[in-house]
């Protein structure tokens, strides 16, 4: 079935109801759009994109938006005419959005006009993409402008017949080469991960669930997907600020959500500090909270059972080629117990941990990470070789080195992939490094997560300056920049020191985490102590 198909029999069943929300606390506004509307909008729009782009089953349609109703209905749209949707980081910069659309060879550009800037200087390049339509306000004269096709377009039923194994969705994920790779999710494994997010975290119907971060991320998206099929209600809290964030949450009568460490991090710290006054707040309709995208400090936790008595909160686990947030997930009477564990698999998920020659591993011995379940990715689109290395005997390789205690939770050992999260973005510090030795005055460079309060790892660069050099953190800045590298992979830490390497060439990276990481780990962890 069409995963898109939920529209219309929602629509026919509540369609007066709300489906989502964008709140704006501080200017006591909302925006919402009840299930018939998403029904009338997300045909108007697949009928333009069948009628007048030439989309037909199989293409692939870009996307460039940020959190907004219109990022949901171009989404269920896409899906509705037979396309591929293939949303984007919209931290991209503008090599990064050429580079997914080279690989994609999209046909149409879906793209808010905050992002047009970073667009057009590739459209040139582009040249299969035939179509671009544009979300806001100022169009440029170059795009087609979704307003028109909102306020104009064909209401017909628009809904192109799929079958469970047809493409869906591309979401490009960082991985061991650190070029993005297009993993594809089909219109049944879309559903099976409703299914399961929905048994898992008991949303569904009655549920308003809270989607504060980016759609694009396979965490925020999937686990939005059970309200999605049973007439539930999305949140979308426009305003992070931990008052108008808490608002939100209270007016709209919030049961249940999703959050990354920064933003619970910014919420807790600005409750302790009293800032925020919970009395003022009615939290009631609250049921449960996930935090995800990284492993939850301990102290956070504490803080959290003090602040929100007998709430549970879970600490997910999850990657987008393994069916996104929630694929493991352990709640807060297992989380005080297991500190550091991320759980146990969900609804119809399996887990193990496996040694390099394949066999099981025993209790606290680190192996590989894998996962097995209807929630997989069909492969990487494009890429036969890499889908046969990664889904070995229908089991999914996530090159996360973990290990199980006695009672199966499973705990991180490290990151074989060598990833940086800040913030819950992946982060390979290859491309940094590889950007970084292309500078004449730089000899070597090594590029390492560095301990952050907030965001838990930010970019470090350990920089190695050629004889007789110098250069300056400005340079540095300047020159990753210039390289194309999005803002958020620029180094927030350098360090001006020799990059250690054995005698293979190999860089000594434990030995650079012993010197420069774990006293600042240390050091955090005692602040957090006192607090």
């Amino acid at each position: 079935m069409n995963f898109a198909r939920f529209c219309e029999l929602n629509a026919s069943k509540y369609p007066d109801r709300e489906f989502i929300i964008e709140s704006y606390p501080s200017k006591k506004t909302r925006r919402a759009l009840t299930w018939a509307q998403l029904e009338e909008q997300t045909n108007k729009v697949a009928n333009y994109l069948v009628n007048e782009c030439g989309i037909r089953k199989g293409d692939v349609v870009q996307q460039l938006l940020m959190n907004s109703i219109e990022w949901y209905v171009t989404y269920m749209a896409v899906l509705k005419a037979g396309a591929v949707i293939s949303p984007l980081n919209f931290r991209f910069a503008s090599g990064d959005i050429k580079y997914a659309c080279d690989v994609t060879k999209s046909k149409v550009f879906i793209v808010g006009e905050a992002f047009v800037p970073r667009l057009e200087p590739i459209m040139k390049d582009i040249d299969y993409c035939s179509h671009y339509i544009c979300v806001g306000e100022n169009t440029s004269p170059s795009m087609k402008a979704y307003k028109e096709i909102v306020a104009e377009g064909n209401t017909s039923a628009a809904t192109v017949d799929m079958a469970d194994v047809d493409m869906a969705e591309l979401m490009f994920t960082s991985g061991t080469t650190g070029a993005p790779k297009p993993v594809c999710h089909t219109h049944g494994t879309l559903f099976w991960i409703g299914i399961g997010n929905a048994l898992t975290y008991n949303e569904g119907h009655r549920s308003v669930y809270l989607s504060p971060h980016p759609f694009y991320h396979s965490g925020t998206l999937f686990l939005s997907f059970p309200c999605y099929i049973a007439a539930g209600k999305i949140l979308m809290p426009m305003e992070l600020a931990p008052e108008n964030y808490l608002r939100s949450i209270a007016d709209e009568r919030c049961t249940g959500g999703w959050n990354t460490v920064p933003t619970w991090a910014d919420l807790i710290s600005a409750i302790k500090s009293g800032s925020i006054n919970l009395v003022d707040y009615d939290l009631s309709a609250l049921r449960h909270i996930e935090i995800g995208a990284q492993p939850v400090p301990y102290a956070l936790l504490e803080d959290s059972k003090k602040i929100f008595p007998g709430l549970p909160i879970a600490n997910i686990y999850g990657i987008t080629e393994g069916g996104g947030g929630g694929t493991l997930n352990c709640y807060d009477e297992d989380i005080m117990k297991k500190p550091g564990s991320i759980g146990k698999a969900t609804a119809f998920m399996e887990a193990k941990i496996v040694e390099p020659d394949g066999g099981e591993a025993a209790a606290y011995s680190v192996g590989e990470l894998l996962l097995k379940g209807p929630r997989l990715m069909k492969e990487y689109a494009f890429n036969p070789e890499m889908t046969a290395k990664t889904i070995v005997d229908d089991w999914l390789h996530t090159g996360d080195l973990a290990f199980k205690d006695e009672e199966g939770f499973i705990f991180f050992a490290d990151r074989a992939k060598d990833l940086i999260i800040r913030g819950g973005e992946n982060i390979f510090p290859a491309e940094i490094e590889d950007a970084l030795r292309k500078h004449p005055k730089v000899q070597d460079v090594a590029v390492l997560g560095y301990p952050h309060p907030r965001l838990v790892e930010i970019v470090m660069a350990i920089v190695q300056v050629r004889p007789g050099e110098t250069m300056t953190e400005d340079e540095v800045i300047g020159f990753v920049k210039d390289k194309g590298l999005a803002k958020y992979k620029w180094p927030e830490k350098i360090v001006w020191a020799e990059v250690l390497r054995n005698p293979s060439g190999k860089i000594e990276k434990p030995k650079l985490r012993e010197i420069y990481v774990k006293p600042a780990k240390e050091a955090m962890e005692k602040e957090f102590k006192k607090q």
